[in-house]
């Protein structure tokens, strides 16, 4: 649009410029023609001159009678303004474009033409002198010019287009590549770059995309390992960590919390809880409040919970709240054993400290000589003894459990036949059994059972639970059970004993725990038979369970794997 503007202002100017200049030629011509014909005083002469002139110059002239002898002439004169008429006849050329009137044969190819008079001072307007410049339409300076200034436009317009088609297509393609590029990195793919291919504006801000992507890309990168790392090491904690906003709504837990929350609510796998205890909120009140950390103690479900929290501030805006982090750590094991540290130490003196008073007591009666009867020195004397043994059989006992516990305890696994090992220990009670009125009896379908294990060991087992319910049974008596499926034996010590009261038998594992604390010395217990006996079933890959009803009886069930691949790689290795 703006070229065709353009090109038609143009041709108008150059149309009038091509007008203006040939009437200043023709006038110019006309002149001097006229000027001519006055002063040379032989026309024909003259004539030939003009003629020559307008040839040399392309044009051609022609005298034309004055009004008064010439229609013509009077009819071109009356067709002028008055204005034109007057400038005329005071002896200025009139120029016009396309053909004179005043010639009877004019050429049609007349372009311009000037109309001049002749004066002769004694007869005044002699004649009109028509000068006119021909030309072929082809060659018309006005044409011409157009059609150049269409070519020019078109030309233009072709080149202009194809410029502007290369440079939109040199800036497009990096711009829809940055978008493409912006695009791919909305979706995640941070490791998208853009070619640059100039050193311009447009490659200046491709090298800043690019530079930007890769910041963005290693911000990302860094973001993502210390979320990983902070999720690993949140899912690692055996601490429950729960994160909440001002309101209480839970907005971060890692497993452990979750499963916390799941049973302290009762809640399904698939159901998450969202908010946190009442206990917790009012933690959360009093950390807000105080704007500072806080650690309370709690007992949910019959266990025990230190929980730290912390107030958590907005990144943007340091002062203001944004919600806490709270740390809770199930401490029922650590209390447990605190108080199992406590009564082994006081199980410890009291256990060592009886038999230390009576090694006193009776050690002083010697040494002072109470007593002159002989049978009443030996009586004391097999007393020390006993206590002395059964000092002994305490700190051994002690001994062994320390190393069980530590992993240190020697075992000498081998192939062997339990059917023996346990026919060698009822052989054993049998008369201690009998003594008592008691019986002991050994049940099984099974000719032998071959399994790996420590006979010692195994003897050690079966002795501390055939001796514990030897204990703790007045009348009836005891039987020794063998059982087994494909992958485990099981072996059942059923005794008819007084029993263990319910709320004792989580307990009766543990180190100088005694059901009844005020038989157990007269039965030489140490509370050590029972802990030995859990430890060593471990050691052998085994487990031991109790069940026990008060006046009815105590039954132990033990269940030891049948493979023999412990020995077989033992026998390879050596």
């Amino acid at each position: 649009m703006v070229l065709a503007i353009l090109s038609l202002y143009l041709e108008q100017f150059l149309s009038s410029y091509v007008v203006m200049m040939q009437r200043r030629d023709l006038t110019s011509q006309a002149m001097v023609i006229s000027e001519l014909l006055k002063r040379e005083p032989n026309q024909t002469l003259a004539y030939e001159i003009g003629s020559h002139i307008m040839t040399a110059l392309h044009g051609q002239y022609d005298l034309v009678p004055p009004p008064q002898k010439s229609a013509r002439s009077r009819t071109f004169l009356d067709a002028l303004t008055p204005t034109e008429r007057e400038h005329l006849l005071s002896g200025h050329p009139y120029v016009a474009s396309g053909v004179p009137t005043l010639l009877p044969h004019a050429s049609p190819n007349t372009v311009v033409y000037a109309v001049m008079p002749i004066h002769n001072e004694q007869h005044g307007l002699e004649a009109f002198l028509v000068i006119t410049e021909m030309m072929d339409p082809k060659d018309d300076p006005s044409k011409v010019i157009s059609n150049l200034i269409t070519f020019a436009v078109i030309l233009g317009t072709i080149l202009t287009t194809g410029l502007a088609f290369v440079v939109s297509k040199n800036l497009s393609r990096p711009l829809i590549e940055m978008i493409d590029a912006a695009e791919e990195m909305a979706r995640g793919k941070f490791d998208t770059r853009v070619r640059v291919v100039t050193q311009d504006e447009v490659g200046r801000l491709g090298y800043t995309f690019n530079h930007v992507a890769g910041e963005l890309e290693r911000t990302v990168r860094a973001l993502t390992e210390e979320k990983e790392e902070i999720g690993g090491i949140l899912g690692a904690m055996t601490d429950a960590v729960v994160a909440a906003d001002v309101s209480g709504r839970l907005t971060l837990l890692n497993p452990s919390a979750e499963q916390w929350l799941r049973n302290l609510r009762s809640l399904s796998a698939e159901e998450r809880p969202f908010a946190l205890p009442e206990e917790l909120i009012q933690m959360q009140r009093d950390t807000l409040d105080s704007r500072s950390r806080m650690t309370r103690e709690f007992f949910w479900h019959g266990r025990h919970f230190i929980g730290s929290m912390t107030p958590l501030y907005q990144s943007d805006r340091p002062t203001v709240l944004r919600g806490t982090v709270t740390v809770l750590r199930d401490v029922t094991e650590e209390r447990r054993l605190d108080r199992l540290r406590k009564d082994f130490i006081a199980n410890v003196s009291h256990e060592l400290r009886t038999p230390l008073a009576l090694f006193q007591g009776y050690t002083e009666a010697l040494l002072d000589d109470f007593g002159d009867d002989p049978e009443q020195r030996k009586e004391i004397t097999q007393i020390i003894y006993e206590e002395s043994l059964r000092m002994r059989r305490l700190v051994n006992e002690l001994l062994d459990l320390a190393q069980l516990e530590s992993g240190n305890f020697s075992m000498r696994f081998e192939r062997m036949d339990l059917l023996v090992v346990m026919r060698r220990v009822a052989r054993k009670y049998f008369s201690l059994y009998a003594e008592r009125g008691l019986t002991l009896k050994l049940e099984t379908e099974l000719n032998s059972i071959f399994l790996c294990a420590d006979a010692d060991r195994i003897e050690q087992i079966l002795t501390n639970l055939v001796d514990n319910a030897l204990r703790h049974t007045k009348e009836g008596g005891v039987t020794i059970q063998v059982t087994k499926n494909e992958t485990h034996l099981i072996i059942r010590v059923r005794d008819t004993g007084e029993g263990i009261p319910q709320e004792d038998v989580p307990f009766v594992f543990e180190r100088f725990y005694k059901a009844d604390k005020a038989r157990t010395r007269s039965r030489g217990g140490t509370g050590l038979g029972l802990a030995i006996t859990q430890n060593l079933i471990r050691a052998h890959g085994g487990e031991i369970g109790v069940e026990s009803h008060l006046g009815i009886g105590t039954t132990f069930a033990i269940m030891m794997p049948l493979s023999l691949s412990r020995c077989q790689n033992e026998s390879d290795e050596t």
